[in-house]
């Protein structure tokens, strides 16, 4: 064990902790969790100063530990503004849907949600133009090579579409905007728009990772 490295960013120790802590109330009685009217669902390691920082997974700058599949701990109408980052696609889509409703339900009136998936659509185009012939199509990401001395562009449509897809938190769904766009209206948002990397209307949610810029789809949605 090397002493000068903190206990808790070793994994064995994290999952303790998330599974002793997980979906327990007392979390929600923190200042920040009281205070704090701007919510980061499915943060991952991106927690961020302004905001009540919500995973599964524990990790020291987590706030709230929870299992998103019970919904959001929070009373409706308590949050300003929503910010999910690379989330939504791991959860089958009625499960997807039912976060979305969640999430409009914490929302305050002229509350935003911004909304940032892999976007299914430009894997989708790059494919076609590739097999059509076009050499400077491009994916965002190399495809991972399953198969020695084998390569088809359907290698990165896999890699996106099915990544993970055994463990328990794998890809579970893709999105365009068209889905998106439909599934936000549906559970009561009243504009919906794409915008881009760091762009939107409120610059406080403006938390964007940029190594997910090359393949992401950024939406905001509001009340």
């Amino acid at each position: 064990m090397n002493f000068t490295r903190p206990v808790t960013s070793y994994a064995k120790v994290r999952a303790l902790v998330g599974n002793l802590v997980r979906n327990r109330a007392a979390q929600l009685r923190s200042a920040r969790a009281r205070d704090l009217r701007l919510l980061n669902v499915g943060c991952g390691p991106n927690a961020h100063e302004n905001f009540v920082n919500l995973d599964y997974l524990w990790h020291p700058k987590i706030d709230v530990c929870w299992n998103l599949r019970l919904g959001l701990p929070f009373a409706a109408g308590s949050m300003l503004g929503v910010f999910s980052e690379h989330c939504l696609e791991h959860f089958p889509l009625l499960d997807a849907q039912r976060l979305i409703r969640e999430i409009r339900r914490v929302l305050a009136p002229g509350g935003v949600l911004r909304l940032i998936v892999p976007d299914g659509e430009l894997y989708l185009r790059t494919y076609v133009q590739k097999v059509d012939g076009n050499k400077s199509a491009t994916f965002p990401y190399p495809a991972e090579r399953f198969l020695e001395g084998l390569d088809s562009p359907i290698l990165s449509v896999n890699r996106v579409f099915y990544q993970d897809r055994e463990s328990p938190f794998g890809h579970c769904a893709m999105y365009d905007y068209a889905l998106l766009e439909s599934l936000l209206i549906k559970e009561g948002f009243v504009w919906v728009r794409k915008t881009a990397f760091m762009q939107g209307c409120r610059p406080s949610l403006l938390i964007d990772s940029e190594s997910r810029q090359p393949e992401s789809l950024y939406v905001e949605a509001g009340l």
